[in-house]
C-alpha cells in the first residue's frame, strides 16, 4: 500500500495573491534527471502572449543558453535561489504554477511528489505538464486544481496557456477552493491519520 504525501495549507496562511497587469506562471524546485523546461518554454515563445515564467531553483545552464536563444526576454525569470518563506510567497503571489513531470518511458506516471502537494496547497491555478494518464493528472483532475497537458506536447501546452491567461485577462484567477472535505482528505493530517491506522491494523 502506497500513502501519499500530503498538503501543508497552513504553510501558506497569511500570504497574499495580488492580481498585476501581467500573467505570472512559476515554477519552483530544480531540474534533474528527465525534467524538461524546453517543451513549456517552446509553447511560451510560439503563444506570443505576455506571459512572465518565474522559474525558482537550479536551472540548468545548457537550459538558460538554450532560453537566451530563442529570446525570450523578460517573458523569462531565474531565480536561482530563495529561502522557503519567500518561496512560498512567491507561489501564492502567482497567477498559475506549472508543474513539470516529465513522462520517463512511463515512469512518471506514478509520480505524486511533495511538489504536487505543495502546489495544491498554495490554491492557485496549476498547468500541470504531465503524463495525461498519471497520478499528478488524475489529481489535479479530480480536485479541478488546474489544466494538463502531455510534457512533449508543444501545440497541448499553449493551448492550455492560452486557456490559463484568457481567464486571467477576463475577470481574473481566483483561488482554487476546495470543499471542507476535500481539504481534510488532501491535508498531511489525514496522511498522517491513514499512516497511523495502517500501523495499528499490523
Amino acid at each position: 500500500m502506497t500513502i501519499s504525501n500530503g498538503c501543508d495549507f497552513d504553510d501558506f496562511a497569511g500570504l497574499d495573491y495580488t492580481p498585476g497587469p501581467r500573467f505570472r506562471i512559476t515554477h519552483t524546485g530544480s531540474f534533474f534527471g528527465k525534467r524538461d523546461p524546453r517543451p513549456f518554454l517552446t509553447a511560451l515563445d510560439e503563444s506570443g502572449l505576455d506571459v512572465q515564467a518565474r522559474f525558482l531553483g537550479d536551472f540548468r545552464s545548457v537550459d538558460r543558453e538554450w532560453a537566451e536563444e530563442r529570446g525570450l526576454g523578460d517573458r523569462l525569470e531565474l531565480i536561482p535561489y530563495a529561502p522557503r518563506q519567500q518561496a512560498l510567497e512567491l507561489q501564492r503571489d502567482s497567477d498559475a504554477l506549472l508543474l513539470l513531470i516529465p513522462d520517463a518511458g512511463g515512469r512518471g506516471k506514478g509520480v505524486l511528489s511533495g511538489k504536487v502537494f505543495e502546489y495544491l496547497a498554495a490554491e492557485r491555478p496549476i498547468l500541470a505538464v504531465v503524463p495525461p494518464d498519471g497520478a499528478a493528472a488524475e489529481l489535479i483532475r479530480e480536485t479541478g486544481a488546474g489544466v494538463v497537458a502531455p510534457p512533449d506536447d508543444v501545440e497541448a501546452i499553449k493551448a492550455a496557456l492560452a486557456e490559463l491567461h484568457e481567464r486571467f485577462a477576463n475577470g481574473g484567477l481566483p483561488a482554487v477552493e476546495f470543499p471542507d472535505e476535500t481539504r481534510h482528505r488532501l491535508s498531511r493530517r489525514a496522511r498522517a491519520e491513514e499512516l497511523a491506522e495502517v500501523v495499528r491494523s499490523l
